[in-house]
């Protein structure tokens, strides 16, 4: 039985004097935060189907979805779409065009990307809303992009949706607030880049079949319309599963949740599921150990107004304290970022980059004068170009579901990461090639074969490295009061890498271009990818909030932990 000790805390210890054996805890060594073994217990594998909060879930997961649709949809015709607004461009100009459509929103993400996570963290604005008015302005967006006719309109309404959204970063840190143990968060946090290939593998669909291949005269005026009105139709559908589904995970504003609008929808919910009154709600009492003994007794003082009631009643949230500023970037978390930073850009180079290069017309064989000197791209048509990039998507839906969990749990987060991100300078030094078997042979079916050698590749190393990558950052956050703020910095360095190295690398494939060499571009994203290896040398994975404890926390941490705080990791 429970018996109170001199410092005022509730021990777990039974009548006989011993410490129960049952309570199964956690395995450090297992990488996936899964329970070990132990004496007498068989190991618990967590699987997709056995998270919590699934209906949070759905519509976070939704919410991945939009972003990378809307990007790679504008993949599929935006060769074809600049050639629309200057039929004079030549491909070169086309190149460097392209670079600043895709900098543009990128950049605009980067500027105001912290704006939006510390109003995610305060009381002010929170993770719902940050989220709401991002899906609304990124639907904004697309009306206006899909309408425009000429490069400046383009350019503008592509600033306009980065400046105002901020949605990657609040669905990753609302993932892991509902999943803060480690079981379930890394199982969690992996279906992001998993629905995130989804909408890679959509939205390339959407922007070829959609668009004109041909400017015919029903389409003439506005050929890039039609799936640009599509994604704004989902942007506006994820919205209102936000508004009326999702609830708020930042700490200070969850005794704030009920509303009529949120209260119907919940009863609506739990009666087409089934579940009646009972409530499924998920709280966690300890962030890495869910069964520790401080979890299975109630602590009460006889003179407490609650002592009468019932032991199980819940407490209104006690307002933590909130990190400062300028303690929020540790070594780990600038060492991560750095790394990040790296990592994004050419991730996100190479597949614009690719979109372009597939379009570019092919090179007459006489021209040709390998291995250095060939140029050319493949000469595909829109829907030709979507079904191409559609197979990133693909591949990597695939990979994520059957290989990255068992990885994951096999090796751990960090050495999967490491291993992936030697697959990427081999990568981009083979991407260009198929220009060779476009120009001497002439076949499909070896054009596409030669396509597939770079996908598959590209592919393996970002399903190693796409989900480690949010875990790393989720990882690093020095204290849970920070973690908005440290998912939108992880955003803002994503952006400013992916505004940044597609305007250099767009500009080096145009003059690769001039002077015959169309490999020029791919070559130096395989520098910056050894780069990445080198500076992933420095990143540990961090402790999701407990590398600082603030002062007034520290007793209340032990209580709930059950040890010191010098014996938790």
């Amino acid at each position: 039985m429970a018996s109170p000790q001199s410092d005022g805390t509730v021990s777990n210890t039974q009548a006989n004097g011993s410490t129960p054996s049952a309570i199964p805890q956690q395995d450090p060594s297992t990488g996936n935060g899964n329970l070990g073994a132990g004496p007498g217990l068989k190991e618990k594998r967590i699987s997709y189907l056995s998270l919590p909060n699934k209906g949070q879930l759905a519509i976070l997961c939704i919410a991945r979805i939009v972003d990378p649709l809307a990007t790679s949809s504008i993949q599929a015709y935006l060769f074809y779409q600049l050639k629309f607004f200057d039929p004079s461009a030549s491909s070169a100009t086309i190149s460097t065009q392209a670079g600043i459509i895709v900098s543009a929103k990128t950049a605009a993400q980067a500027i105001t990307g912290m704006f939006w996570g510390r109003l995610a963290d305060s009381d002010w604005g929170g993770r719902k809303l940050v989220l709401t008015v991002g899906l609304l302005s990124c639907c904004i967006s697309c009306i206006g992009y899909g309408f425009s006719r000429r490069l400046a309109p383009a350019v503008f309404w592509q600033v306009f949706g980065g400046a105002m959204s901020s949605n990657v970063a609040i669905t990753r840190c609302v993932v892991a607030e509902i999943n803060p143990e480690k079981r379930y968060r890394v199982r969690a946090l992996t279906l992001l880049p998993l629905f995130s290939n989804a909408g890679m593998l959509i939205g390339p669909l959407v922007g070829g079949l959609l668009s004109s291949n041909e400017e015919d005269g029903a389409q003439a005026k506005y050929p890039y319309a039609a799936p640009n009105i599509f994604t704004a139709v989902i942007y506006i559908i994820t919205a209102l599963g936000v508004i009326f589904g999702l609830e708020e995970t930042l700490e200070s504003l969850q005794h704030d949740q009920h509303s009529p609008l949120r209260d119907t929808w919940r009863k609506f919910v739990n009666k087409v599921s089934g579940r009646g009154s009972r409530s499924h709600g998920y709280t966690a009492v300890s962030t890495e150990e869910p069964l520790s003994s401080a979890s299975l007794v109630v602590e009460q003082s006889p003179t407490s107004p609650s002592s009468n009631s019932s032991p199980l009643l819940p407490k209104t949230p006690k307002r933590k304290r909130k990190l400062p500023f300028r303690r929020i970037w540790t070594f780990n978390v600038v060492c991560t970022l750095l790394s990040h930073f790296i990592i994004a850009g050419h991730l996100g180079t190479f597949s614009n980059l690719w979109a372009v290069y597939l379009s570019t017309p092919v090179e007459r064989p006489e021209n040709q004068h390998p291995p250095i000197r060939f140029s050319g791209g493949l000469g595909m048509l829109p829907r030709d170009v979507g079904l191409a990039m559609s197979l990133l998507g693909l591949i990597g839906v695939i990979l994520q579901i059957v290989i990255y969990p068992r990885l994951n749990d096999r090796f751990g987060t960090i050495r999967v990461w490491h291993t992936a991100l030697f697959v990427f300078p081999v990568t981009y030094i083979v991407a260009p090639f198929p220009s060779l078997v476009a120009s001497f042979s002439g076949k499909t079916a070896f054009v596409w074969l030669s396509m597939g050698v770079p996908l598959v590749l590209f592919i393996t190393g970002r399903t190693g490295t796409t989900p480690a990558t949010t875990l790393l950052i989720n990882d690093c956050t020095p204290h849970p009061s920070v973690r908005g703020t440290i998912h939108t910095a992880g955003t803002v360095v994503g952006n400013l890498s992916r505004s940044v190295f597609p305007l250099a690398a767009f500009a080096i494939f145009g003059a690769g271009l001039r002077i015959g060499v169309i490999g020029l571009g791919f070559w130096c994203l395989a520098c910056l990818a050894i780069l990445a290896c080198v500076a992933s040398q420095w990143v540990r994975e961090g402790s999701n909030g407990k590398d600082i404890v603030l002062e007034d926390e520290e007793e209340e941490e032990e209580e709930e932990n059950g040890e010191p705080e010098t014996q938790r990791r």
